[in-house]
C-alpha cells in the first residue's frame, strides 16, 4: 500500500478498505458518530501499524466528549470568517436546486465535524498538557445523516472543474498542499464551485482567510492542550505516523485551514434555510 502517500487523493478509498482496515474505518465512524472518514486516517493506512496504532491512542479522546464541546466553543467564537450573504435564489441559479442544497449542507457538515474533531483530538494526542483542564462536556445526541453523493475520483472529474477546485484550495493556505477532499466532494455543483470562488476571493485578497485560520489554529492549539491531561502517557505510534498526525495539525494550513473555510461555508449555505 506503498502508493498511497499523504496527499488527500491519493489516499486509499473508504469502499477499497478490507479486513482489519474496514474494521477500524467503520469503529471510527461509528465512534465519532460520522458518516465518512477525512483523509488523515485514509492516508496513515500507508504506514505498518499507523493506523491501528494510531486510532488506539486517539479512540478513547473522541469517546470522551471533549473534542465535540472544544469545537462547539471554536465555532461559537468570533474567528471564522463571514462570507458576504446570498442573495435569494442565488444558488438555484447556479445549478443547486433546494433538495441538492440538502446533500451540499450534508456534506459541508459531514467534513466540518470529522475535520473539527480531528483537529483537536490529534492535537492533543501529540501535545503536553497545558492550562487549566476543560469542563466535563454534557453528553451530545447521537446524529442522523442522510445517503450522501459518493466522492468523485479525479479521474471523473473534468479538467475545466479541476482547474476551479486548485483555485479554491489555494485560499487560505500558504504553502499550498493536497488538494481538500472536502471541495473534490462538491465537484458534483460545479456551480456552487463558481459561487464559492467568487465569495472567498475578496476575502482572500485582504489577507481576512488567512488571519481567521491562524486565530482558528492558535484557540484550537490551547484547547488541545487544556485536554491533553486525559491522555495515558505518550502514545506509541511509528515514527513516519506520528509525524503525519503532526504535520495534519501543526501546520495552520492543513486541518485548520479546512476547519475554518468549511465552517465559514456551512454558516453561509444557512442564510438559504433561514
Amino acid at each position: 500500500m506503498a502508493e498511497h502517500g499523504d496527499d488527500p487523493v491519493s489516499a486509499i478509498a473508504e469502499e477499497d478498505a478490507v479486513g482489519e482496515v474496514a474494521e477500524i474505518f467503520a469503529d471510527i465512524r461509528a465512534t465519532m458518530d460520522i458518516p465518512l472518514l477525512t483523509s488523515i486516517w485514509r492516508t496513515l493506512v500507508s504506514v505498518d501499524g499507523g493506523l491501528k496504532s494510531a486510532w488506539n491512542a486517539a479512540k478513547p479522546l473522541y469517546q470522551s466528549g471533549y473534542p465535540q464541546a472544544a469545537l462547539a466553543s471554536i465555532v461559537g467564537s468570533d474567528r471564522l470568517p463571514i462570507l458576504e450573504r446570498l442573495v435569494p435564489g442565488q444558488l438555484e441559479c447556479a445549478g443547486v436546486s433546494a433538495q441538492a442544497l440538502v446533500q451540499v449542507r450534508a456534506i459541508v457538515a459531514a467534513y466540518n465535524r470529522s475535520n473539527g474533531m480531528n483537529m483537536l483530538a490529534l492535537s492533543c494526542l501529540v501535545t503536553e498538557p497545558s492550562g487549566p483542564p476543560l469542563q466535563k462536556p454534557e453528553p451530545s445526541p447521537s446524529l442522523t445523516w442522510p445517503p450522501l453523493r459518493r466522492l468523485l475520483p479525479k479521474a471523473e472529474i473534468s479538467p475545466e472543474v479541476w482547474k476551479l477546485l486548485l483555485a479554491i484550495n489555494r485560499f487560505g493556505s500558504v504553502n499550498g498542499g493536497g488538494l481538500a477532499t472536502l471541495w473534490r466532494h462538491l465537484a458534483h455543483w460545479p456551480g456552487l464551485l463558481s459561487v464559492l470562488q467568487a465569495s472567498f476571493a475578496p476575502l482572500h485578497r485582504a489577507g481576512r482567510l488567512e488571519k481567521s485560520v491562524c486565530a482558528v489554529h492558535e484557540l484550537s492549539q490551547d484547547l488541545a492542550a487544556r485536554m491533553a491531561c486525559m491522555k495515558e502517557g505518550r502514545a506509541v505510534i511509528p515514527e513516519s505516523a506520528l509525524q503525519m498526525v503532526e504535520n495534519y495539525v501543526a501546520i495552520p494550513g492543513a486541518v485548520t485551514r479546512m476547519v475554518t473555510l468549511g465552517h465559514a461555508v456551512g454558516n453561509w449555505l444557512d442564510q438559504e434555510v433561514e
